[in-house]
């Protein structure tokens, strides 16, 4: 619908004359999924109450700071009351950690966001709840209705009892035997039960109805797991089905909703798949090129593997809507991976901002914050794994959060010593400012903010990738090409249009060479053929 209106507008202005505003504004509601999304951990973001956690308020004081980033949407791991720190075992679908702040608080900063045209997609997790959750009590208690919405066995007798990874998926309790695929402490929904279905759908539209814009669904392709279902051959195509029903159950309360899901895999083609179910599966296998590109001093087949992948999506929906990313909260921080080179970690972003899709920048990476998993290392007698890829943002002010400050962890240490947020806004050369003028850079530039089509540059080598990226809305055209100079030497350049961004400057006059480990973009419509 929204897309319609758009081009009507367009032709509209087209034909009484319009300013180049206009045309911009028609395209963005003409490609309303395309944004950049930034990922918050809301616990280690910003503190507003000075209890040490991160909470919906701070996130509000902080909006500012987002805004300035050239940040357009936000994805929220999960908020959902929860018995661990990181809450993706939820037990109670219709409320919010009360550690964040209340439901009203949650309210406020959807409101507050909108405000300055910024979306909110939440962290949806419907592969399973907490062991904690009242249906699963009351599935303990013997209730017929809640035993369904899990999967129950009386015995194991004959049925396989491993995962995909080939973790045990089966636990005892009471003398039964329910699935919990990632832990005993979230056992898995029966995603068979029409009733639990419903119910999922009514959780759906109860955020909806709040102001959320989007969904990024935990764990997708684990809906229906291997070994799960003992009446059931395993399908992943499953997973697409029960995704394929939830977007159009969606959609039909709200056109314009973003449905991402998490679907960890490194073949392009297994992710293409899920297109047939999503707006956007997250794109692993365009994360694992960027970061083994950006760790080395050249790939000859940067480029290709990129379109390669494209291609693949292609296939599925021709318009589609890639979701790429360098790191997450599952994944070692790039500060960490790249051996805390700046250069580069300039590279890295630069190669992620200028890729087609909605792009996601996990909380701090513009910082270029540390994280590393910390594998069973006990902090005061507690085992600690992934928090220390989720640290709190050192902000360097009282927003700071410090609900993990041990320093028996060198990533909280080496944290501690990165230039704060104020220091970082001000030096025209820091990591923070890579970002925000490749945000900038990409949303006003039509050819790389919007459309999938991607041609290789002709004077690719192992050092130097390149691709041209072109836009075409109703009259509008651009055509733009990126060099990246993934080399640590200088390279000659020839330029063939007119340069509009060149890594760590802002003289873009008589550019005669590409510096080592940066990145030019170039104006080339109506120069070279598209």
């Amino acid at each position: 619908m929204i897309k319609k209106l758009a081009i009507f507008v367009l032709l509209i202005l087209l034909l009484v004359g319009c300013s180049k505003k206009d045309i911009y504004q028609a395209m963005r509601e003409a490609n309303y999924q395309n944004d950049v999304y930034y990922q918050i951990f809301v616990r280690s973001f910003a503190d507003s109450d000075g209890d040490g956690i991160g909470d919906f308020r701070g996130i509000i004081d902080k909006l500012d700071y987002l805004e300035k980033l050239g940040i357009t949407a936000l994805w929220l791991m999960p908020i959902h009351p929860s018995p661990t720190y990181h809450g993706y075992d939820v037990i109670d679908y219709y409320d919010v950690n009360p550690d964040y702040g209340t439901l009203d608080d949650f309210r406020n900063l959807v409101a507050a966001a909108r405000e300055k045209g910024i979306k909110i997609m939440l962290d949806m997790v419907l592969n399973h709840s907490s062991s904690q959750h009242p249906w699963f009590l009351a599935a303990l208690d013997g209730e017929e209705k809640y035993l369904d919405y899990y999967n129950f066995t009386d015995s194991l007798d004959g049925r396989p009892l491993t995962g995909s990874w080939g973790q045990n998926i089966w636990h005892h309790c009471q003398n039964k035997y329910y699935c919990g695929y990632f832990s005993d402490t979230m056992p898995d929904f029966n995603l068979l039960n029409e009733d639990l279905i419903e119910e999922i759908y009514n959780i759906c539209r109860f955020w909806i109805d709040i102001g959320v814009g989007g969904f990024r669904l935990d764990a997708a392709n684990h809906f229906f797991g291997l070994n799960e279902y003992s009446h059931k051959k395993y399908d992943y195509f499953d997973n697409i089905r029960f995704t394929k029903e939830l977007r159009k159950e969606i959609k039909k309360y709200d056109s314009d909703f973003y449905l991402v899901g998490e679907i960890v895999e490194a073949a392009e083609t297994i992710i293409r798949d899920y297109y047939f179910g999503l707006d956007a599966p997250l794109d692993y296998p365009v994360a694992n090129r960027l970061r083994t590109a950006a760790a080395k001093n050249g790939d000859l087949y940067y480029v290709k593997n990129i379109m390669r992948i494209y291609d693949a999506y292609s296939e599925i929906k021709a318009d589609f809507i890639s979701a790429p990313f360098l790191t997450n909260h599952d994944l070692d921080r790039m500060a960490s991976v790249l051996g805390a080179n700046t250069d580069k970690m300039k590279l890295a972003a630069e190669m992620h901002l200028v890729l087609p899709g909605s792009p996601i920048i996990y909380y701090g990476e513009e910082l270029g914050m540390f994280g590393t998993k910390a594998n069973g290392e006990l902090a005061d007698g507690i085992a600690v794994w992934d928090e220390t890829r989720r640290l709190p943002l050192p902000f360097g002010d009282n927003y700071e959060t410090t609900w993990f400050n041990n320093n028996n962890f060198s990533d909280v240490r080496l944290n501690a010593e990165l230039a704060p947020v104020s220091m970082q806004i001000d030096d025209p050369d820091s990591l923070w400012n890579t970002y925000s003028s490749l945000i900038a850079v990409r949303k006003a530039n039509p050819a790389l903010c919007y459309g999938n089509r991607l041609s290789e540059y002709e004077d690719n080598s192992y050092g130097v990738q390149g691709f041209y990226r072109s836009y075409r809305f109703q009259n509008y055209y651009q055509k733009v090409l990126v060099i990246h100079n993934l080399s640590a030497d200088e390279v000659a350049l020839s330029v063939p249009g007119k340069v509009i961004y060149l890594s760590g400057t802002s003289d873009y006059n008589n550019v005669a060479s590409l510096p080592a480990k940066s990145t030019v973009i170039i104006d080339v419509t109506g120069v070279s053929d598209d």
